[in-house]
């Protein structure tokens, strides 16, 4: 489900007898403001190709400190995390005294489920997709990310018990036969796959993907009337004591004492680049674009993913990986067009289905 924001505001009016409220022309306030809004949602899908290509630069800022930091994955891979989630808890603390009366308001289960996105997809996620890079498989680790919004489809299919169209039954067996080929780049010799660690590093990617696809199901049944601002800025002050706790866990008092002066750049970037600043103008140019736009547009995430493999640290890609990212990609715009024209529904009286072990 794609995101939408509200009309311009109505200008005060009275309506006349028989003529209905949104009868009311625009209001375009300031004329400057108003200009603004009108270039940039202009420039919309521009914004999204913008957000969707920075998501793709995140291995030229995360490999480099993975390097820097222990050989334990876990421990480096939190400790990563850890900083990333600092820089952008401060970032969010504006955002969360505005919005400090929406806070106020929300209820235990909405409390409940935006712990669980923290905990689970903003830490938990992100420390996974850390991991998965720690194999050196940079492009597949950020391909596989394509296959969220399969698994959020399968997932409120089972949980919520969405109904969906036939045709999208079809194309999910095409989505997980294109990220097939993308972790294990030789079909007809699948055993070097695991020789080489691509499998080791397409199951972090897809337990990340998984995750973050699972805060989206989460998300819309649980806290559908919390505004995507005050979401973003509470996911990630709730993972940040989270991390802090797992860091001690794992490495005590030592394990804060990694960190180089010299990497700050490299944690500001990993945090603002391919995270704050990537998910504000995505979200905001999918506001005003059509969805067969931003599909079109999502594309310069694949493509600057692969570029910065190949160009930045001189990765290949075979030719089974280039087909299983036609079939991928294929399917998710299939599924996006399909989601378009026929939105899921959900079943009248369906309750979330309890998640067991």
């Amino acid at each position: 489900m794609r995101a939408t924001t509200p009309g311009q505001p109505l200008r005060a009016c009275e309506p006349t007898s028989g003529q209905p409220l949104h009868a009311c022309e625009p209001d375009p306030g300031p004329s400057s403001l108003y200009s603004v809004t009108r270039i940039i949602d202009r420039l919309a899908v521009v914004l999204v190709a913008l957000g969707a290509m920075l998501w793709g630069t995140d291995a030229l800022w995360r490999v480099p400190i993975l390097r820097h930091l222990p050989r334990d994955p876990l421990l480096a891979s939190t400790a990563i995390v850890f900083m990333e989630h600092l820089i952008l808890t401060i970032c969010s603390i504006p955002i969360l005294v505005v919005a400090r009366r929406e806070i106020a308001r929300l209820n235990g289960r909405q409390w409940a489920a935006i712990i669980a996105i923290g905990v689970g997809a903003s830490a938990g996620a992100t420390v996974l997709f850390t991991i998965s890079f720690g194999f050196g498989h940079y492009i597949e680790t950020l391909l596989l990310q394509k296959t969220q919004p399969l698994i959020a489809i399968i997932l409120a299919s089972l949980w919520l018990r969405e109904r969906l169209v036939p045709p999208a039954y079809a194309l999910i067996p095409v989505a997980i036969a294109g990220a097939y080929l993308i972790a294990v780049p030789d079909p007809i010799h699948p055993q070097n796959a695991w020789n080489d660690f691509h499998v080791a590093a397409a199951l972090f990617a897809l337990g990340a993907s998984a995750l973050w696809g699972a805060a989206t199901v989460f998300g819309r049944y649980a806290l559908a009337d919390v505004s995507f601002t005050t979401l973003t800025g509470l996911r990630f002050t709730t993972a940040f004591p989270a991390l802090a706790i797992v860091l001690f866990l794992e490495g005590g008092p030592g394990a804060f004492d990694h960190y180089q002066a010299a990497d700050v750049p490299l944690y500001l970037a990993v945090a603002l680049l391919p995270g704050l600043v990537a998910m504000l103008l995505y979200y905001r140019g999918l506001a005003s674009t059509p969805a067969s736009m931003a599909t079109l547009a999502e594309l310069a995430f694949p493509i600057t993913g692969v570029l910065v493999g190949l160009l930045a640290f001189h990765q290949t890609i075979d030719a089974w990986q280039v087909f299983g990212i036609a079939l991928l990609w294929s399917a998710i715009a299939g599924l996006d067009w399909l989601n378009a024209r026929r939105p899921a529904r959900l079943e009248r009286g369906a309750q979330a289905l309890p998640v067991t072990a």
